[in-house]
């Protein structure tokens, strides 16, 4: 399957699909939260070659899936500073390879950008797709929604 790649940036009228995503998967979860909060969160994304960044995936024209590299996940470890997030894919699309597809070129942009390490948060405690894709558990921590969540690291080699 081969898909286009672009950030949020460069197609801005994107922003309320990926806030929909996000909204419906995780952020509906979250007493008091809105979809409006979401888009509003997303805003940070909408720049070019620099971090933040929003990669998202097209199929004929139309988005599929996304993934974030942004700042400080998790606030009670600050110097944790760069953080993968936000990874998902449409139902439609699952199984497919398109996250690992993203993930990748995230990495590769981050190294661009001078990133060592990424962290991310996964519920799966095994670490699933991102320890096949090179990240190394950490420790295992509660989530502010108040489940346990799996911290990983990825080194990233010099650009």
């Amino acid at each position: 399957m081969t898909f286009e790649r672009i950030l949020l940036s460069q197609n801005p009228a994107l922003l309320p699909t990926v806030a929909a995503w996000y909204f419906t998967e995780w952020g509906s979860h979250v007493p008091g939260r809105t979809e409006a909060d979401e888009c509003q969160r997303l805003e940070v994304f909408l720049h070019d070659a620099a971090l933040p960044l929003l990669l998202i995936a097209l199929d004929d024209g139309q988005p599929i899936a996304a993934a974030q590299l942004k700042f400080h996940e998790r606030t009670e470890r600050p110097e944790r500073q760069h953080w993968l997030g936000g990874v998902y894919v449409r139902d439609s699309h699952r199984g497919r390879g398109i996250a690992a597809v993203l993930i990748e070129d995230l990495m590769t942009r981050a190294a661009a950008l001078g990133v060592r390490d990424v962290y991310l948060q996964t519920e799966a405690d095994d670490g699933g797709l991102y320890r096949h894709l090179g990240w190394v558990p950490l420790e295992s921590v509660e989530h502010a929604g108040g489940f346990p969540v799996r911290i990983m690291l990825r080194r990233l080699a010099p650009h």
